[in-house]
């Protein structure tokens, strides 16, 4: 990775990161493999699709708060109030526009009963709706992760502004350990049928986002990112490749789904680490893959990728019934097709509508600590940020 890339804050691998995790997304509800499908079958790339998201979205998130809490310790108190502002707007023209677009949309076309639980969509509290049910209405069964991205956006920012510096590491301690003890409840109070709804709720993820946060503090605290980098590679790594392959196998050999509780704090070890390193830059031929521009691209409009990947069978669905032909959202070529149509329209809908929306954002600048205390330290908020 190039110095300047690194001076103005931008990762290109981290993107890429992005694509990976909403492809596994995409192979599970569009390809739906086979159990006995040799490794892609067995294993859930969804689930870990969307840990992955959750992790980076903490890591990449509180390293712009990073910014802006250190402005507000070294400048007065109106000017974090400021950064509070500039934050949330910023988040508004990135996250509201596409998805509240394609919920009008859908509310007027009557698609698949989406006009009963529109106040829930709308407030960004789809997942809680999904907990209290127990059920997934389909064209927007992934919009609870949105909701839960978006109930982060709101409480994260206060907390990490505005709590004592002391207390951060210890409340993130606290929310990792919460993660896994609403995991093992649901497991034991809900049925096996849907026990794996109830981890929507907010608790039930909460330890991923609160991982990802914990590395940004590591990253930022640790200037030379040798001592941390190390950390990772030869504490971390190691522990939650073990945690998540022993509970992997250990899960599927059991009727009752409690190892899946840790297996997923694994999983979120791993994506720690694999985070943490792609911030550094990978070298080598994995460096280039992840710097590839395609995929750095399709990383860069991954949220669109997400939003339109299960409305695009639905789309075809509807055309075959028209044309009087059957279609089934399932198979390695449905997987093919509707991922090279999803992909069009994300890329449509990022250059036409999300990206001049986007642009605003340089109206609502972050400050510098230089900008208000002429002779500090720069206090700079990277200027990549999370798109789900």
């Amino acid at each position: 990775m190039s110095s300047a890339t690194r001076e103005h804050g931008y990762m290109p691998q981290l993107d890429a990161l992005r694509f990976f995790a909403v492809m596994g997304v995409i192979v599970v509800h569009n390809w739906q493999p086979s159990p006995h499908t040799l490794i892609v079958g067995q294993v859930d790339w969804g689930e870990l699709g969307v840990r992955l998201f959750f992790v980076l979205s903490g890591f990449l998130i509180t390293g712009i708060l990073i910014g802006g809490r250190e402005l507000g310790e070294r400048a007065p108190a109106r000017r974090r109030l400021f950064f509070i502002r500039q934050f949330y707007i910023r988040r508004f023209l990135r996250i509201f526009p596409i998805y509240y677009a394609v919920l009008i949309a859908l509310v007027l076309a009557g698609v698949g009963g989406i006009r009963q639980i529109w106040p829930w969509l709308f407030s960004y509290t789809t997942n809680i709706y999904v907990w209290h049910y127990l059920e997934f209405p389909y064209a927007v069964s992934h919009f609870w992760t949105l909701a839960v991205e978006e109930q982060f956006y709101l409480v994260w920012p206060l907390a990490m502004l505005f709590l004592p510096r002391r207390w951060l590491v210890p409340f993130l301690v606290s929310l990792c350990c919460l993660g896994p003890a609403w995991r093992l409840y649901a497991s034991f109070h809900y049925s096996p049928n849907n026990w794996n709804t109830a981890f929507t709720f907010t608790l039930g993820v909460v330890d991923f986002l609160a991982i990802g946060a914990v590395l940004a503090l590591a990253a930022h605290a640790d200037r030379s990112k040798e001592n941390l980098q190390r950390v990772l590679t030869l504490v971390v790594l190691p522990i939650g490749a073990v945690v998540y392959v022993t509970l992997f196998w250990v899960n599927r050999s059991v009727d009752h789904h409690v190892p899946l509780a840790l297996e997923d704090t694994g999983a979120a070890l791993v994506f720690c680490w694999l985070i943490g390193s792609a911030s550094r830059g990978f070298a080598g031929p994995f460096g280039r893959l992840l710097e590839w521009r395609p995929i750095v691209y399709l990383g860069k409009i991954s949220y669109g990728i997400y939003i339109f990947h299960l409305l695009v069978p639905l789309a075809f669905e509807r055309a075959a019934e028209h044309l009087g032909v059957a279609y089934e959202n399932s198979g390695f070529l449905n997987f093919i097709t509707t991922s090279l149509v999803t992909f069009g329209v994300a890329a449509l809908s990022w250059e036409v509508f999300e990206s001049p929306i986007n642009g605003l954002k340089r109206h609502f600048r972050y400050e510098r600590a230089t900008d208000v205390l002429p002779h500090g330290p720069v206090v700079t908020p990277p200027t990549q940020a999370i798109s789900p």
